[in-house]
């Protein structure tokens, strides 16, 4: 979205270009092929065109247990893959990829899988009628940002995840649920919104504490922002600085932004326990069998 608004397209395949060629990231390490001791070191996994990809293991539960590695990842979009990204992408033996983007954002940025692609890819459009983009383009072209608060925009969609799009979420689940610890990712456009709250009932529903939770989400800031850390020069080159920190606070995250969703679930259901039998559909032998396949 943020590119299409600043150059043409011919623009971007020559910095990719310039970025992969001149610049070439290390083969990607993933976390689960290493000794039990490293794999915190690597949870961030360094693909050349997926920004943000993180595996989900390792995470300690209430309980003593810990989040299985290799089963449970998370990024962004897959539109950027690289030759080299979809085949490491298929060495991850993954079972399902679970893709949260609206219908135009899949059809403005197709994923770039491997070919063929031997996992279900399935489509849990959230916030499909929201007009942020058309909004946020119209804003950076006039360069007119007057009422625009940043935080109001993203309480108010962390809030409609619970309060619109509890049944996509709700299938989010079912989803895992029927991996059986078989490895699943799932992401949106910068892995960090509808992804972040995937990621944060998930692990609440393992039993990581409410702590570690907010921890894993608030990595986005770091990785998704460093990620634009070129479109965001570019922006406040050919726009304005104002144009640039507001796209990079939308780019980041804040604790703020997580916590209003976990506050609507209070206020609509009672507690979180509450939310997962009646919002998300899992009774305690759902919640078991997640367990059984997800902790060790």
């Amino acid at each position: 979205m943020l590119r299409k608004l600043l150059w043409s397209a011919a623009v971007i395949a020559l910095l990719a270009f310039t970025a992969v060629t001149l610049y070439p990231r290390a083969p990607v390490v993933v976390p689960a092929t290493l000794p039990a001791a490293e794999r915190s070191d690597h949870r961030h996994l360094e693909f050349q065109g997926i920004a943000n990809f993180r595996d989900l293991g390792g995470y300690t539960t209430e309980d003593g247990r810990q989040v299985r590695w290799g089963s449970l990842y998370r990024s962004g979009q897959l539109s950027d893959a690289t030759g080299r990204d979809r085949e490491d992408l298929a060495g991850l033996g993954l079972y399902k990829l679970i893709d949260f983007r609206s219908r135009q954002e899949r059809e403005d940025e197709p994923s770039a899988l491997p070919s063929p692609t031997e996992f279900r890819v399935v489509e849990l459009p959230v916030l499909e009628d929201e007009n942020l983009p058309q909004v946020l383009a119209e804003r950076i072209n006039t360069n007119n940002f007057a009422g625009f608060r940043v935080d109001d925009v993203m309480i108010e969609a962390n809030r409609q995840f619970v309060l619109n799009h509890t049944p996509e979420f709700s299938g989010f689940m079912v989803h895992v649920l029927e991996a059986e610890g078989r490895p699943v990712l799932w992401h949106c456009t910068g892995g960090k919104d509808r992804t972040g709250f995937a990621a944060a009932i998930l692990l609440r529903a393992l039993g990581v504490p409410q702590d570690t939770v907010m921890q894993d989400y608030l990595l986005s800031e770091q990785y998704s922002v460093e990620a634009h850390r070129k479109d965001l020069l570019l922006l406040k080159v050919l726009k304005s600085d104002q144009a640039a920190e507001v796209v990079r606070e939308l780019l980041g995250v804040k604790p703020g932004w997580l916590q209003a969703a976990f506050d609507t679930i209070d206020e609509e259901y009672g507690s979180f326990d509450n939310y997962l039998l009646e919002g998300l559909g899992l009774g305690p032998d759902d919640i078991a069998e997640l367990k059984s396949h997800l902790l060790e």
